[in-house]
């Protein structure tokens, strides 16, 4: 029989679903990418997968709010002040049943009109969680619930490593690319127009951070400028010259950076002019360069990819009725620009797009403003999403101290993480056991697909 190193490693890898250390799997993960490290990508098509980061915890319940007069009296009840008038929601019709109406808020009409179309959709009540849970057992014993629920920078984490109770320094995407990147490739697959984040860290691949305005220069060594020709020609002969291991090692980290700032500069130049006019905000501006950078995808010569854009303002404690629908005006436009623009590049079926937040926000309000929830909805926008619909489970009953409510309006989440990320990266083009490897607790729910995405 003859031996086939690839099938070999994809059934090792298998073994790693049930595995419960840290090490372990992140230890396969390893092991399986240095075994296929002299290979060059398996993809022959592309995708790119969107990460746009709602920081400070976006309140999502006012993003899809009941319109049916009962369920609004209960909502408006709840929200006050921060209730949007019934007459102003723009119902939606999903092709799902769910347990009462729903309408956005006008705020979103750019995202309305995508949803009509069947262009977008959401995934509704979604959360870390460990394991299913119920009410009961949430407030009868901590030990089931992610650690650390309504902290910021925890709940970030728990988003995007997707394994709350380890204490791990990878994120899903970043693991996605240790499996699956071309090792061939000096730049790395996962690009960042948000600073650092752990989403996209893995154990060896590390994400390439610039931002919406292109790639960040080595000002006092650029060899395109007449006027530092002396000191690069110096600098070079400086660092050449050196055997020692560490100058040469830092030597060989400048090359490459080097490198991949030309490539970048060169790709981002030749991108195509797009007709499509962003709105200003550095969040569209980020989107604009992410459409660019997935134009030009053959110059950087990756067949996957993963950008991570951010977005803040969403901890709205105070002076939500004003700085939240800005907030979400700001997002639908951006979102529609980059919709727009990826269409006429022929590319939206091959890019999804989709939302993350630290958590949602308290249906209660505190007067001027919502605290940190738990659950809360996503958005998910692309051609090959199967747009027009909500995913996941509405809460049934948005009622204070309802099945739905561990306390003070935090909804309990009825769909995990784990199941909404795996479900992108079966998309994106992983197997079964590399998915199982990437997310180790997706095994604890009943559903390992969403069935959110056109196979």
């Amino acid at each position: 029989m003859k031996f086939n190193r690839r099938n070999f490693l994809k059934s090792f890898l298998a073994s790693s679903a049930g595995i419960t250390s840290a090490g372990a799997v992140l230890g396969n993960i390893t092991l399986m990418n240095s075994a296929l490290a002299q290979t060059s990508s398996r993809f022959e098509d592309y995708k790119a997968l969107v990460c746009v980061f709602l920081h400070g915890g976006n309140d999502s319940f006012n993003m899809l709010v009941p319109t049916a007069d009962s369920q609004y009296q209960t909502y408006q009840s709840i929200r006050q002040e921060l209730a949007y008038p019934q007459a102003e929601l723009l119902s939606i019709t999903p092709t799902s049943e769910q347990a009462y109406s729903l309408g956005l808020p006008p705020a979103m009409a750019p995202l309305h009109n995508l949803f009509l179309q069947g262009k977008l959709a959401f995934v509704a009540n979604t959360g870390p969680l460990l394991h299913p849970v119920t009410k009961a057992q949430a407030l009868d014993n901590e030990s089931l619930l992610p650690p650390q629920l309504f902290s910021h920078n925890d709940q970030q984490k728990h988003w995007q490593t997707s394994w709350p109770e380890q204490a791990v320094n990878t994120g899903w995407a970043g693991r996605m690319a240790d499996l699956i990147m071309d090792t061939n490739n000096p730049l790395s697959m996962n690009i960042s127009l948000s600073g650092s984040n752990i989403l996209q860290t893995g154990t060896l691949a590390l994400p390439y951070s610039m931002d919406s305005s292109g790639v960040e220069k080595f000002q006092a060594l650029e060899r395109d400028q007449n006027w530092n020709a002396n000191r690069v020609s110096a600098f070079d002969k400086l660092v050449s010259a050196s055997q020692h291991t560490l100058e040469k090692g830092y030597k060989g980290v400048l090359d490459r950076a080097q490198s991949n700032i030309s490539l970048l500069t060169n790709a981002i130049e030749s991108a195509p002019i797009t007709d499509v006019t962003y709105p200003g905000s550095n969040t569209a501006q980020q989107l604009a360069m992410v459409a660019k950078l997935a134009s030009v995808q053959q110059v950087t010569g990756h067949q996957r990819q993963i950008f991570f854009v951010g977005m803040g303002g969403f901890d709205t404690h105070d002076n939500q009725a004003v700085s939240h629908p800005q907030l979400l005006q700001r997002l639908s436009d951006a979102l529609a620009a980059f919709n727009s623009n990826l269409e006429g590049l022929g590319l939206s079926d091959k890019v999804t797009t989709f939302t993350m937040s630290d958590f949602g926000r308290t249906l209660t309000s505190n007067g001027d403003g919502t605290d940190h929830g738990w659950g809360g909805h996503q958005i998910i926008m692309g051609g090959a999403v199967k747009g027009g619909d909500i995913y996941g489970k509405m809460p049934e009953d948005i009622s204070l101290d309802s099945n739905d409510d561990v306390g003070d309006g935090r909804m309990l989440p009825s769909t995990s993480v784990d199941q909404f990320s795996a479900t992108l990266a079966k998309w994106f083009g992983l197997t079964t056991n590399e998915v199982n490897a990437v997310f180790p607790n997706l095994n604890r729910f009943e559903l390992d697909d969403l069935c959110f995405m056109k196979t």
